[in-house]
């Protein structure tokens, strides 16, 4: 087994043995614990937001919009302890009321503004300026908006509201099927007003007695302003800083007596008359869908309103023709987000606004939506995105897009809601019940307007 060992070496045998012993006694031994860091040198733990209520006010129920509650809930997934409160008031006590409660310190955060009036909240300084907030939000900059929609709410360089919708009164809607019926073939970008007119004559049908049966066309809200604009005429010499009307030019003059003229010379359209004895402004759409019109021009979102009715019927859409002269332009309202000055919370209030007038909000109207039909977005990727989602009640989004281009808005003046009121259009709608002559009604109107714009 093991040959004998001299004394010095059994000595450094053992001597090793005992290394060896007490270096496992160590190694087997529990480690003494690593002292825990000190308070200062901890990370700190994620701060939890605070409950926070963030109200947004409207002139209209938002909060009723396709896919609203699917927007608050994915908002609400990132900021479990906001509540997202709804605030509506009529338009006309709108803007006094967000004065009122601004004075009170009980004011909104985020704000619907329409762009007729936007002029005056920009006056009272109530609103905040956006553009830190775009040039610091990729995806969400300048040019991520058709520049027509974010020029409107843009003053001497500054952005004061997120444009929402993009859907100029430009959308000529037609039904095929009475096209084929009478062998006319369907409107297309080149229209004229006079192919318009040859259509619509074809189209119109009357019975024995001389009444209209089923009109040719017709225009939603009896807008003269379409045949102004698209003959190369303005209301005014400015949109931005009117200080004259052009009611008065030939321009104007024409393209509204073209209008008169369809509706009492060729007896193509109707009338303001007989629009109010159907039911006003929802007459429009009601007597298309019941095939009493064959093709209307309005905006977009009357086939938001009506989309199974539009899909049932294989409604298709063509840009309004051009004037003329082959001017083509359009006229347009919308809407825009904005942030008061004195709201508490600009930071969740952007965040908000992203979410809404962004990619998130449109997916969750889309998802919400009958057909998927939404609101155009003002934001164009959102707008590209929709226009590759399956829409089943029109043919295309298309020339809705190709319109933006040429649209035109009401004056941007602080006075001109009450100027519209007292000069234009009380004149203008005896002038379309054809109760006052064209050329000397216009020159009459645009002296009022001039007056005021003097003052």
């Amino acid at each position: 087994m093991f040959g004998r060992m001299d004394k010095g070496t059994r000595c450094m045998s053992v001597l090793a043995l005992l290394t060896v012993a007490s270096l496992l006694i160590v190694a087997c031994a529990p480690m003494a614990a690593t002292p825990a860091p000190s308070a200062a040198t901890q990370p700190p733990a994620p701060e939890e937001e605070k409950p926070t209520k963030l109200v947004v006010a409207s002139f209209y129920p938002v909060d009723k919009v396709s896919g609203w509650d699917g927007l608050v809930e994915r908002f609400k997934e990132k900021h479990p302890n906001v509540e997202i409160e709804v605030q509506v008031t009529t338009f006309e006590q709108y803007l006094p009321k967000l004065l009122s409660q601004i004075a009170g310190g009980v004011a909104p955060d985020v704000v619907a503004v329409e762009n007729t009036p936007f002029p005056q909240f920009v006056q009272k300084g109530i609103l905040e300026d956006l553009t830190p907030f775009l040039e610091n939000t990729p995806g969400f900059s300048l040019d991520d908006f058709f520049p027509h929609l974010i020029d409107r709410y843009t003053v001497e360089g500054k952005v004061y509201g997120i444009p929402y919708d993009a859907q100029p009164n430009a959308i000529l809607y037609y039904n095929p099927a009475i096209f084929d019926e009478e062998g006319v073939e369907y409107p297309n970008k080149d229209w004229t007003w006079y192919d318009l007119l040859e259509a619509a004559k074809k189209l119109t049908k009357v019975d024995a007695d001389g009444n209209v049966e089923r009109y040719g066309w017709d225009i939603c809200g009896n807008n003269w302003a379409y045949f102004v604009y698209s003959n190369g005429g303005g209301i005014v010499d400015d949109v931005k800083h009117p200080t004259r009307s052009r009611l008065d030019e030939p321009e104007a003059i024409e393209g509204v007596q073209f209008y008169v003229d369809m509706m009492y010379k060729h007896k193509v359209a109707p009338s303001p008359q007989t629009l109010e004895s159907l039911g006003g402004y929802q007459a429009t759409a009601n007597l298309f869908i019941a095939g009493k019109t064959a093709m209307f021009q309005c905006g977009f979102w009357i086939a938001v309103e009506h989309p199974e009715e539009f899909k049932d019927m294989g409604v298709r859409i063509a840009m309004g023709p051009m004037g003329p002269n082959k001017t083509r332009a359009y006229p347009t309202g919308g809407t825009a987000y904005a942030i008061l000055k004195s709201s508490k919370n600009k930071k969740l209030a952007w965040e908000f606004i992203t979410f809404f007038l962004g990619p998130v909000g449109y997916e969750e109207a889309y998802k919400a939506a009958k057909l998927g039909a939404i609101y155009p977005p003002a934001h164009i990727p959102s707008f590209e995105w929709y226009m590759q989602q399956p829409i089943e009640f029109v043919d295309t989004l298309e020339p809705n897009k190709e319109a933006l281009n040429y649209i035109i808005f009401a004056p941007a003046d602080l006075r001109w809601p009450e100027i519209n009121s007292k000069c234009v259009q009380p004149e203008m709608d005896l002038i379309l019940r054809n109760e006052k002559p064209v050329e000397p009604t216009m020159k009459s109107i645009a002296e009022c307007v001039n007056a005021e714009l003097a003052k």
